[in-house]
């Protein structure tokens, strides 16, 4: 039945990509359910003054008639000419929200109106049922665009499982101004995230795993350090102000860490062989929550799996380091 309509339209784009700007060929548009009422409307009413030999009626008519063709072309250029570019996107765990970032340049001098953004889009028929206002997809997002302006708008995307999370393709479209009309295009950025496995599991560290041996309760007195001043070290990103050299730093030099040492200096190496009794999401959901724990404690811990190794360290690098050998972890071996 739509052999001819699917030959017309071309899903767009087969890959995404950084930047995507609308062209005439990507912009479509179809009659809605008004738009056809509308017609028939039009259509009695040029019946009505033929027979009647009105002119007024006739003004009417092709008045009403050429008021629907300008809204057409309004609505198509609603979309016609738009510019998506990628931006960022937040890294969270399974079961989050990801917030992709786009921004949209509307490089023309006219504002763009009631632009709905929503995810994905279905076979042909759904779209025919879309123009219509039948089974319409849910809109994540309503826009307006001012002229000439770069706007940033954001899409939410639930994190189902972990790894690369890639934006699904958009379908930007618009009623705008009369309802009369449909106008539609698929967008396709090259946008992605990392998802982390959810952190489930015990809280409790495990006991046994440090360095060196000096009893169970080890594990709960890991830190970076004893009594005993060592020396300095570079600073970095997540270490505590507590340790930073405010001396230094007010006297005009760079930002230096303290370090100490001493018998209580311990590091925790965490692992898959610590939780080989759970199934492998399971497992990497208890090690996410570990891996949490040491640094929310201030502790120097490494993580070991099998096709990687990450020594002992600590910091916001170092946390996002684990985590994302968590993420990744099957992936980095298949490749």
């Amino acid at each position: 039945m739509f052999k001819q309509f699917r030959k017309f339209i071309k899903y767009y784009p087969a890959e995404p990509k950084q930047s995507v700007q609308l062209t005439r060929k990507q912009v479509y548009i179809l009659p809605t359910r008004h738009g056809f009422l509308f017609v028939l409307v039009l259509f009695v009413m040029l019946l009505g003054s033929i027979n009647y030999n009105n002119n007024m009626g006739f003004l009417l008519t092709f008045l009403l008639a050429s008021t629907a063709m300008v809204s057409m072309l309004h609505a198509h250029y609603m979309l016609h000419g738009l510019k998506v570019s990628v931006g960022k996107a937040n890294r969270v765990f399974v079961g989050e929200q990801a917030q992709f970032q786009l921004w949209v340049d509307n490089q023309n001098k006219a504002a763009r109106y009631a632009l709905h953004w929503s995810l994905g889009y279905k076979n042909i028929t759904s779209l025919l049922n879309w123009s219509l206002g039948k089974n319409s997809a849910p809109t994540v997002l309503m826009t307006d665009i001012p002229a000439d302006q770069r706007t940033i708008i954001t899409i939410p995307m639930v994190a189902k499982q972990r790894g690369q999370l890639p934006l699904e393709p958009l379908t930007v479209s618009t009623r705008f101004p009369f309802g009369l009309f449909y106008v539609w295009a698929f967008v396709y950025v090259d946008a992605s995230t990392l998802v982390y496995p959810a952190p489930l599991g015990l809280r409790q560290l495990p006991k046994g795993a440090e360095n060196d041996e000096q009893g169970d309760n080890a594990s709960m007195q890991l830190g970076r350090g004893g009594d005993d001043f060592i020396g300095y070290r570079d600073y970095k990103v997540g270490d505590s102000p507590k340790h930073v050299d405010w001396k230094a730093v007010a006297r005009g030099q760079d930002w230096h860490i303290k370090q100490f040492g001493g018998a209580s200096s311990k590091s925790l190496w965490l692992s898959l062989e610590q939780v080989q009794h759970l199934n492998i999401e399971a497992a990497l959901s208890q090690l996410c929550l570990w891996v949490l724990v040491a640094d929310s404690q201030n502790a120097q811990y490494g993580l070991k799996l099998p096709q990687q190794t990450i020594k002992p360290d600590y910091g916001e690098q170092h946390r996002e380091k684990c985590l994302t050998a968590l993420a990744l972890y099957g992936e980095m071996s298949k490749s």
